[in-house]
This record gives C-alpha cells, sequence and structure tokens, in this order.
C-alpha cells in the first residue's frame, strides 16, 4: 500500500511539473515574440536612417542603439566581417558570414534568429537586413529574462522536489501509520476487545460500522455455536447417566436372579419390577432422542381436525398412576378443535403435562385448559427461575440441578414441545415465578379446518 501511494503522488507531482514547465515556456515564447515585433520594428526605421548615412557608422551604431537599452547594432559586409558594432571593436571581432540571420539578409530576407551568445553567455534575439549593396544591417537583444527564468526555475525545480520528497515521507507515513492503526482496529473489533471503531478518515466510517455490525454477528453466534456444543456435552453427559445408571441396576439384579440370590418370590418379583421400571427409563431417553429427530425431519403429515379434550383425557388417564404417586390433582377443563397432526399433539400435552407433575408439588395440582386456538398447561409446583426462561426451549438445555436435583432428564422436552408446535402452525410460551409454579401456553393460528 505504501509504495502505490507513493506512486500516485509522484505521478500527480510530475503532472504539476509538467504543466508548469507548459506555462513557463509559454511566458517566455510569448515574450520572445514580443521581442521579436519590436526589434523588426527598430530594424525597419533604422534600415531607413542607415540609406542616408554616409559618415561614421561605428558612431551611427551607437545613435541607433540608444533607441532601446540593452540593443546592439552592427554593421556588416556580405563576406560577413564587421564593419562597426555599437558595443565593440570591429576589427576584434569574428567573421560572421555563418549566422543565419546574416545569410537570410544577403539574400535579400529579413534574417531572424534566436540562440544563446557564446561570447556573452545569454540568449540573444537577432535581426539583420541589407540596407545597401555590400552593407547589412544587424540589431541584437539580449532575453535575460529566459537565462534568469531558467536559473531560477532550476533552483526553484530543486528546491520544491526536496520540499516535496520531505512532505511525502511524513504524508505517506501518516497516512500508512493510520491505515495500520484502523486494520487493528478492524481486527480488535472482530475479536470482541471494541465494539465501534472510530475512522479516522470519514471515508472509512460506513465500512467500520458495517465491520462492526457483521462482528457483533459473529460474535453472538460463534457464541452460540460454543453454547450449543457445551449444552451437546452436557446432554451427552446426562443421557450417558440416564443409560448408565438403569443399566447398572439391571443387570445387578439380572445377576441376582441369575446366580439365585433371589431365594424368596418377594425378592424375585421385586427384581423383575426393578428391572421392567429401568427399561421403562431407558426407553424413555431413547423415545425423546428419535422423537426429536422425526420432529425435524418428518416429512408428509396428515392433519386432520382433531379434538384435543379427548387427546388430553387419555394422556390424564396415562399419567393418571405418577400424579397419584404424588397426591396431585390432575384435571382437564374446556374443549378445543384444531386441524393438526394428532400424535403431535400428543406429544405436546404429554411432555408439558408429565413436567407439570414430575415438579409438582406433593398434594398439588396440575391442570390442562384448553381455550380457543391455545392449549394451557398449569401447575403450582417449584416453578422456574427467571434467568433459565429464555433459554427453556432450546435442544439439550436443562434447570434439573436448580428445581430439583433429584430429577434427572435429557433436556429434550420442551425443545420437542417447541418443535411440533411450530410444525402445527404454534407457538409455546411460559410463564414461571419460582416457588409458586409454571403455565406453558400453546397458541396455534386460527387453523381449525383445511382451509
Amino acid at each position: 500500500m505504501k509504495r502505490k501511494l507513493q506512486k500516485i503522488y509522484w505521478i500527480g507531482v510530475i503532472c504539476t511539473l509538467i504543466m508548469a514547465t507548459i506555462a513557463v515556456f509559454m511566458l517566455i515564447a510569448f515574450r520572445i515574440i514580443d521581442k521579436n515585433d519590436s526589434l523588426i520594428s527598430i530594424l525597419e526605421t533604422a534600415s531607413g536612417w542607415t540609406q542616408a548615412v554616409d559618415g561614421d557608422l561605428n558612431a551611427h551604431a551607437r545613435s541607433i542603439a540608444g533607441v532601446s537599452p540593452r540593443l546592439r547594432v552592427t554593421f556588416l559586409m556580405d563576406s560577413g566581417f564587421v564593419l562597426a558594432d555599437s558595443e565593440g571593436e570591429a576589427a576584434e571581432m569574428s567573421n560572421h558570414l555563418d549566422r543565419p540571420e546574416i545569410q537570410a539578409a544577403i539574400n535579400g530576407e529579413i534574417g531572424r534568429s534566436f540562440r544563446l551568445s557564446g561570447t556573452q553567455s545569454v540568449f540573444m534575439l537577432y535581426a539583420a537586413k541589407r540596407v545597401s549593396d555590400n552593407l547589412i544591417l544587424r540589431l541584437s537583444f539580449p532575453i535575460e529574462i529566459i537565462t534568469n527564468a531558467l536559473i531560477v526555475y532550476t533552483i526553484g525545480i530543486i528546491m520544491l522536489l526536496v520540499i516535496l520528497i520531505i512532505f511525502q515521507k511524513r504524508a505517506v507515513l501518516h497516512i500508512t501509520g493510520a491505515v495500520a492503526t484502523q486494520i487493528d482496529d478492524v481486527r480488535r473489533t472482530l475479536e470482541g476487545e471494541i465494539e465501534t471503531p472510530k475512522a479516522v478518515f470519514s471515508e472509512f466510517q460506513p465500512a467500520l460500522d458495517n465491520i462492526s455490525y457483521q462482528a457483533k454477528r459473529l460474535n453472538s453466534d460463534l457464541k452460540e455455536v460454543r453454547r450449543t456444543l457445551s449444552l451437546r456435552s452436557d446432554f451427552v453427559a446426562n443421557a450417558s447417566h440416564e443409560l448408565r445408571s438403569p443399566l447398572t441396576s439391571v443387570m445387578g439384579f439380572a445377576e441376582m436372579l441369575d446366580e439365585g440370590l433371589a431365594d424368596t418370590p418377594e425378592e424375585k418379583k421385586m427384581c423383575i419390577q426393578t428391572i421392567r421400571s429401568e427399561c421403562s427409563r431407558m426407553l424413555n431417553v431413547v423415545e425423546d432422542v428419535l422423537l426429536l429427530s422425526r420432529a425435524e425431519r418428518e416429512k408428509d403429515l396428515i392433519f386432520k381436525s382433531v379434538s384435543v379434550y379427548e387427546v388430553a383425557n387419555e394422556i390424564a388417564q396415562a399419567l393418571s398412576p405418577q400424579a397419584a404417586e404424588k397426591n396431585i390433582d390432575l384435571r382437564v377443563e374446556g374443549t378445543l378443535i384444531l386441524y393438526s397432526v394428532e400424535k403431535d399433539i400428543w406429544e405436546i400435552l404429554y411432555n408439558l403435562t408429565s413436567n407439570g407433575i414430575r415438579y409438582g408439588k406433593k398434594g398439588g395440582w396440575v391442570k390442562i385448559c384448553l381455550k380457543k386456538d391455545e392449549i394451557i398447561v398449569a401447575d403450582n409446583g417449584i416453578g422456574i427461575e427467571e434467568m433459565h426462561l429464555p433459554h427453556l426451549f432450546e435442544q439439550f438445555y436443562r434447570v434439573d440441578q436448580s428445581r430439583d436435583p433429584s430429577v434427572r432428564g435429557t433436556g429434550l422436552g420442551l425443545s420437542i414441545v417447541r418443535t411440533l408446535s411450530q410444525r402445527n402452525g404454534g407457538s409455546v410460551s411460559v410463564k414461571s415465578e419460582y416457588g409458586k409454579g409454571s403455565e406453558f401456553s400453546v397458541l396455534f393460528s386460527n387453523k381449525q379446518s383445511p382451509d
């Protein structure tokens, strides 16, 4: 990036210098043209004066030179020898036959020339004209502005380049340093160290705001992924416990039966009942996992009008032994007809009602209330702490330890409820107060028929 900035910078500088050079040379050209026109006018006038002069050419040359300061007048023969000069001794001057303005004058033209004088080291403007058969008048005028301009311009360019080099180094270092700082801010934003970086250049701010927004989303998603992985890890541990514990019991009581350690019929019956109970416990864990998998992938479902009241009564009868163990009053109130998948409604009600009994108080109650497009399962059990409510329907999320350490589960039941509710056009929510009970509500869209 630093090299690119330097390249762009110097391209701009070179373009500027080229334009400045063109401007200087145009000014010089205009000055030369202007002086050339003036010199030709003087030459024409002086030619007329010279034709009427028969005296001293040196005096006449000085007289013509007095018309304009710095003007030099020279009289020459066609052979190029100098006859008179307003500033020097003619005898000491070299032959001028090779001068282009003299050649043009010999040919009967007005000779013009512009060149650097070898004797005076200054740019000179020359004009020559034949004034008689063997006499040529040449005027010369120094254009010192060109020499001075070139000297000043060269010095100015050198100084400007030095200044530009110093400025370029500082400016580029400042810009690259600022960009490096900005890149570091972007890195810190992506890592979550800062939320909204401030742009060192205002043009960067929209892009930084977008990066900040995307970084927040990525960090949020990353936290969610980590939390999900943690929950899955907890699920594996919980599921392993839920399977290992009953398996240990099954193997223990099976060994007792196999080795004849259960002598009496009562002991044998107790072993068999325990084995059946623990097998049922393992089966429930497997069923939860399979049910969640089916709920997420199952297609071609059969929707029909379902009497939720009848389904609720069936579940109340099925769970009545568990309710009786804790002396819980389990009842169904109201009626409701839904156009849905009957087995899904059964699973929703079963999970919510069994949870109400599992975490209910002895001598308490669990109610299944059926309203228009809504199923409510409420209890006066131990309740749920507020911090757990936002995550309650996520897969593998468990709050058993904070509710009742003696009750364990896989953390899939309420996730199954949410998935099945959404599949049937419903949404599930919860209200709970720790120590006073919970109320789960499944609200369906008003759809009780295929239309």
